[in-house]
């Protein structure tokens, strides 16, 4: 039943989204490509999943009415119209030989089982692999093998590509190969793109696509559900503000107590404006391991410093803070002190321009070191202390 709860509270949490696209599943007026995007954590992969669980459901018009064979295969989500394509690791060196990158491969379907096993219990979960920056053209070159194959099976073939920016890396190869099947797509066949960066996709191919633009959550939908996954009472507020209609950054502070949320912030503060080699040089090691091991933690922290700024410096124009970032500034009143006359918006575009480049696979280490750079520059014309 876990995975008929995940596309019930995917539509859930996006109302007005899923109205829209439940009309399309009621007139049989379906696109062959649409494109999903929105700010992180919105809900766009568990809609696009239910979405397509819609388009196959054997009661149409009212699906997904999760009682059908198909929309019980789409729990699991191993039904036979679903397709997955998600940024995958580059191909192992020709040093390795066929073997090693049999066993590469042998390794990825694996940890993709496991990721699809745990995406049909959380529509928050994201599927990621460890040095995954792409989506390889051997993947669109698989799918366009398989896709032009007729199915004997009643219902509509849906893929579903995330983080579909990624298709746009380097070259564009991808991108390509997948806009050549957008241009000829194959009947009863819809391609769903998505992605927190539009802007970052090859205008050839979201010109090709149907827009669906994906607002943040709604602070009162991301109560409820919050509440329904049985968390505190006390954390929920605090979640809910912290996430600003974010999930992702949601389920990452419910492991955490405000305390700790303090301590990663003054950690972070006093490496990053503390004028000292040893300090920064850890710093740069500590968040370049971080980038690569665990992007979405790096980013979730760089965003905690983030808010705790914007809060200082509401306060600093004697603006009143939401109680929850009151509560960090009350814990951090010398660290406030000491940076009352800092520039807040100039160091909040350096630290935007942080979590772009992660977006853009830039070199993690040249743009920390650069952000130190720039706040030591500033420092020394006495641009953030009076």
């Amino acid at each position: 039943m876990a995975g008929e709860k995940m596309i019930s509270a995917s539509i859930s949490l996006q109302p007005r989204i899923w109205e829209r696209l439940q009309r399309i599943i009621a007139t049989g007026r379906v696109g062959s490509s649409y494109l999903f995007s929105g700010p992180s954590g919105c809900g766009k992969e568990g809609i696009a999943i239910a979405f397509s669980a819609g388009l196959n459901c054997e009661k149409k018009p009212k699906g997904p009415c999760g009682e059908c064979g198909s929309c019980k295969r789409f729990r699991t989500l191993q039904h036979e119209h679903l397709t997955f394509i998600v940024p995958l690791p580059g191909s192992a060196s020709t040093a390795a030989g066929e073997k090693g990158q049999l066993k590469k491969d042998r390794e990825n379907v694996e940890l993709f089982q496991e990721a699809i096993q745990e995406k049909a219990t959380n529509p928050f979960f994201k599927i990621a692999f460890p040095k995954a920056k792409q989506i390889l053209i051997s993947s669109i070159r698989d799918l366009r093998k398989t896709l032009y194959l007729k199915s004997h099976i009643q219902g509509r073939k849906t893929v579903l590509i995330f983080d579909s920016h990624l298709l746009s890396i380097g070259q564009g190869a991808a991108g390509n190969a997948l806009l050549k099947i957008l241009e000829e797509p194959p009947n009863n066949t819809t391609l769903i793109l998505v992605t927190d960066y539009k802007e970052q996709l090859l205008p050839t191919l979201s010109s090709r696509c149907q827009q669906v633009n994906f607002p943040p959550l709604d602070p009162e939908v991301m109560t409820l559900y919050l509440e329904k996954m049985g968390i505190s009472s006390k954390l929920v507020p605090i979640a809910t503000e912290i996430s600003q209609g974010n999930m992702h950054r949601a389920y990452s502070l419910l492991d955490k107590s405000t305390k700790n949320i303090l301590v990663m912030i003054k950690d972070m503060v006093v490496s990053i404006f503390t004028e000292d080699g040893s300090s920064w040089r850890q710093f740069i090691n500590e968040y370049s391991r971080l980038a690569l091991n665990d992007p979405q933690e790096f980013i979730f922290k760089f965003h905690l410093l983030q808010l705790w700024l914007q809060s200082a410096y509401r306060g600093k124009l004697g603006i009143s803070s939401d109680v929850s970032l009151v509560g960090l500034d009350e814990g951090s009143l010398s660290l406030v002190q000491k940076l009352r006359e800092i520039d807040f918006l100039r160091i909040d575009i350096y630290l935007e321009e942080i979590l772009t480049g992660m977006t853009r696979n830039l070199n993690t280490s040249i743009t920390l070191t650069n952000l130190l750079i720039k706040l030591h520059r500033e420092m020394n014309e006495g641009r953030l202390y009076g």
